[in-house]
């Protein structure tokens, strides 16, 4: 049996509330920092969402009334109190009236509260959704102006709500630093905030901070979905705050491109014709307005008809990469997996790849095995009772690396005599002439496999996923270690997969370190076990 729908009133009670927001506990996000309700809280939101006429107007999923679960999320982050705060939620999950519902509440509650709300789209743009999303619902509530507890100015450019009881004001500014300068804010909400250009961003920033100076418990919230370019991005760089409290659910960026090609693995994309892909399921774990605020119906009409980068900016909780110049690996996932300790002996089941660059100027040989990390005093005693110690991961190194070409089959092939094991290789390219014409050809021959092309955007979203996932050790090597800090994302084949590449300042620059130990890295699982092969490494 479903359990009744909360009314407003029902959810002053905690445990109402918390069995309400629960409801989308099954959602996996991609940042949730720390969830806060209390007493006020509850009761400046609940009366917020009643001068907004929540408890009025109909949830277009469910038909019921009332804020969402995801609304009291945004609320609960709120509470928190954290100074900067990030929601990067799909379209039409209401994040933008759980905010609202957040500030009028407040202002009815506290004295002398102020409020700076802007829209980085125009200030027009934020005048307008003024009327829309507040004025109109004041007007309904309180049709004799003279009787209502809320005075409203409706002047263009000076738009603004003054609560008579408590002296507090709601503010509209405009989407630059001069509209918050004025001072004195204790909240400041800047919606849109995916569509802040780096200068604009930087700006309102710059102004809206120093106003908050002598406001104890201040707050800066930045809303919105993504854009199609990241690199100085005023809602990316509050999503990657570690000060700030986020809300961020989405499509994490290393699923397989080919899970998202299509709505149904057996219903063929209507302009591409691909199958095999799952958005739908991908969209009901993630997208915290189904079922509640959104209609059954309504991505899938989206995704049919836009390019899917622009439907996973909509609705898939990501940032494009239009103009960007950002390195693809996470600076601190790297500093995670790097061990530049002395090399360990690797046991008897390993992986090996070679990768060169296109224009020949380098070669690399890696490897990849599993791996545990030497224990302390601590996981020993675990491991000695049974309980769970060190955990088991996946190591990756260079085997081999050279600058050119020269004599590259001769290093390839001493080591691979030495310790057998398969050597797959890039087939396409410079690699393919090395290893087919130079390699391949040698005697006593080696065992050999050419890539297949969903290899290359499968191993990167590998590797990628295991250094997310903290299953991925990577031994020092300074050729990899510079791949590793600069490689970026490169297109590669159809339906928006990628790769490792280089720079866009250097388009020369050698990631074949970082490719080859991918590729070492994806085909760890087909090894067999051959024997020790410590004595084997050697860095060149």
């Amino acid at each position: 049996m479903t359990p009744a729908l909360p009314t407003l009133s029902d959810l002053w009670d905690e445990g109402t509330w918390l069995e309400w927001r629960s409801r989308i506990d099954h959602l996996t996000p991609i940042r949730l920092d720390t969830l806060t309700t209390t007493e006020q809280s509850r009761g400046e939101f609940i009366q917020g969402a009643r001068l907004l006429r929540l408890d009025q107007r109909q949830r277009a999923g469910d038909g019921g009334r009332g804020p969402s679960p995801m609304q009291l999320v945004i609320a609960d982050l709120l509470a928190s109190g954290r100074f900067m705060n990030g929601i990067f939620e799909p379209r039409r999950s209401t994040k933008t009236t759980a905010v609202q519902a957040v500030m009028m509440g407040r202002c009815w509650a506290r004295e002398d509260y102020r409020v700076g709300w802007t829209m980085f789209t125009t200030g027009a743009k934020a005048g307008a959704r003024f009327r829309e999303d507040i004025v109109a619902h004041l007007d309904k509530l309180y049709p004799t102006k003279s009787e209502s507890p809320i005075a409203v100015n409706l002047g263009k450019g000076s738009e603004q709500l003054t609560f008579k009881h408590t002296g507090a004001t709601l503010v509209v500014s405009t989407p630059n630093g001069d509209g918050f300068r004025s001072g004195g804010f204790d909240f400041a909400f800047g919606d849109e905030g995916g569509e802040a250009d780096v200068e604009q961003g930087a700006d309102v920033v710059r102004a809206v901070i120093p106003t908050m100076d002598t406001k104890p418990g201040a707050q800066f919230v930045i809303a919105g979905t993504g854009q199609k370019w990241r690199t100085g991005q005023l809602l990316w760089e509050t999503l990657h705050d570690d000060d700030a409290a986020v809300a961020w659910h989405g499509i994490p960026e290393n699923v397989d491109r080919a899970e998202l090609v299509s709505w149904e693995p057996d219903l063929p994309h209507p302009k591409t014709g691909a199958t095999g892909g799952r958005m739908r399921e991908w969209i009901e774990r993630t997208h915290p307005g189904m079922g509640f605020t959104t209609l059954a119906g309504a991505p899938k009409r989206s995704y049919d008809r836009v390019p899917l980068d622009d439907f996973l900016i909509e609705y898939g909780g990501q940032f494009g990469f239009e103009g960007a110049a950002d390195v693809l690996i996470p600076p601190a996932h790297l500093e995670r997996a790097l061990r530049r300790s002395e090399f360990p002996p690797p046991p008897a089941k390993f992986s090996a790849a070679l990768k060169v660059h296109h224009l020949g100027h380098a070669a690399s040989l890696a490897i990849a095995w599993e791996y545990q990390e030497p224990g302390d005093l601590v996981t020993d005693a675990l491991e000695l009772v049974g309980e769970q110690g060190r955990k088991m991961k996946r190591a990756v190194a260079l085997w081999w690396w050279q600058p050119g070409t020269t004599n590259l089959e001769r290093e390839v092939l001493s080591r691979i005599r030495r310790r057998p094991t398969t050597l797959h290789y890039d087939k396409r390219g410079y690699t393919e002439e090395i290893a087919e014409k130079r390699i391949a050809t040698a005697r006593p021959r080696i065992v050999m496999k050419p890539t297949v092309t969903a290899d290359i955007p499968g191993s990167t979203v590998g590797f990628l996923k295991a250094l997310e996932d903290d299953d991925l050790v990577i031994f020092h090597h300074p050729e990899l270690e510079r791949a590793a800090r600069t490689a970026t994302r490169q297109a590669f084949g159809n339906y928006g997969t990628f790769r490792f590449g280089p720079p866009k300042s250097d388009p020369e620059a050698d990631v074949t370190p970082l490719e080859a130990c991918a590729l070492a890295l994806r085909f760890l699982a087909d090894e067999r076990e051959r024997g020790n092969i410590a004595d084997a490494i050697t860095f060149g």
